[in-house]
């Protein structure tokens, strides 16, 4: 059972671990040669992990990565390495996972070893919805560092570089900035979202606790 455990990643380590309430700390599954990165619970049981060939900053032409289904014990129930045809590998370092209320898998992917983004979303059947690379009305590059799924199946993006967090509709089209630098909003590290409460992390070691509409 994971719904009260804390499960996480060990990236050097290669591991997928789990914390009970008490305390106790355990191995799930290791995951060599590839490393883990991003992790979530799954609308269909078990778990999604993003898993990278290499550390962002060795990112080459030769990089790539999956996301792996699998069970609470570490048992892979699916691979998302290519698409369904198998002639087009999905991710290149795809980093940080969330999955929709449709039961699409929202997969923030890094390009480069600058940390240049995309959010490639795909369905269960390794089927391509769309790929967002960002508004061209940015200023910085796209940097997105996490990544975050709402009630309505909208979804939110957190911007590092142009200190934003952007929001999609369930088919990717921009709906609007639900935070910017003037909010005020710095570095957005990662995103928590939980009912009508938005918890950003940003740099400095700040959190920032938003209300957040679901309507």
């Amino acid at each position: 059972m994971l719904d009260n455990d804390i499960v996480f990643t060990l990236f050097k380590r290669q591991l997928i671990c789990r914390v009970t309430p008490s305390g106790t700390k355990s191995d799930i599954c290791s995951t060599a040669p590839l490393y883990p990165a991003g992790i979530c619970k799954s609308y269909n049981g078990g778990l999604l992990v993003t898993l990278c060939s290499y550390g962002v900053s060795e990112i080459t032409s030769d990089s790539y990565g999956e996301v792996h289904h699998i069970d609470t014990s570490g048992g892979i129930i699916n691979k998302y390495p290519h698409t369904q045809d198998r002639k087009i590998r999905l991710f290149i370092h795809p980093f940080r996972v969330a999955q929709n209320k449709n039961t699409d898998l929202c997969v923030v992917d890094y390009i480069d070893k600058e940390g240049r983004s995309r959010l490639v979303c795909v369905s269960m059947l390794s089927q391509v919805r769309y790929i967002y690379t960002g508004q061209p009305t940015l200023k910085e590059k796209f940097v997105c560092n996490d990544i975050a799924c709402d009630h309505h199946g909208r979804i939110l993006l957190a911007d590092l570089f142009n200190h934003a967090v952007h929001l999609l509709r369930e088919d990717g089209q921009f709906l609007q900035y639900v935070l910017t630098e003037q909010s005020p909003l710095w570095g957005p590290q990662c995103l928590g979202l939980h009912g009508d409460t938005l918890w950003v992390g940003c740099e400095k070691s700040v959190v920032r606790v938003y209300k957040y509409s679901n309507a």
